[in-house]
């Protein structure tokens, strides 16, 4: 399983790689978001052990919406609706920067460092 520090990088890979196969005007492979590498670790004991973090539970919620607007994304691609998918992207964007924030943000809960923000 992968940690939070290596979730943040699996994430942002997938974005750019995602990103690469649209502008190449290819289909990319979708995966559920209980499937792909963040899904794993979010359901799995490694990702529940933070499950007590007030992050967790808007990260889970951002992770479901990020493989919703992936979807409408391609959607709106193949349907060559590109102005509508480039505004997903953006989307798609955003909703990525909130999951890094979120990850980092239990990474930091983690390692004792909430006292200095509450």
């Amino acid at each position: 399983m992968i940690d939070i520090s290596r979730a943040r990088l699996v994430h942002l890979k997938w974005l750019m790689n995602f990103e690469k196969i649209l502008r190449k005007e290819s289909e990319p492979h979708l995966q559920s978001c209980m499937a792909c590498d963040l899904g794993k670790w979010l359901y799995s004991k490694d990702g529940r052990k933070y499950s007590a973090y007030p992050e967790m539970s808007f990260l889970e919620k951002r992770h479901k919406r990020f493989h919703e607007t992936a979807d409408l994304l391609v959607r709106l691609f193949n349907e060559r609706n590109y102005v509508e998918a480039e505004v997903a992207l953006d989307e798609l964007k955003r909703d990525s920067q909130d999951l890094i924030f979120m990850l980092t943000m239990i990474e930091f809960r983690h390692l004792g460092g909430a006292e200095t923000i509450e």
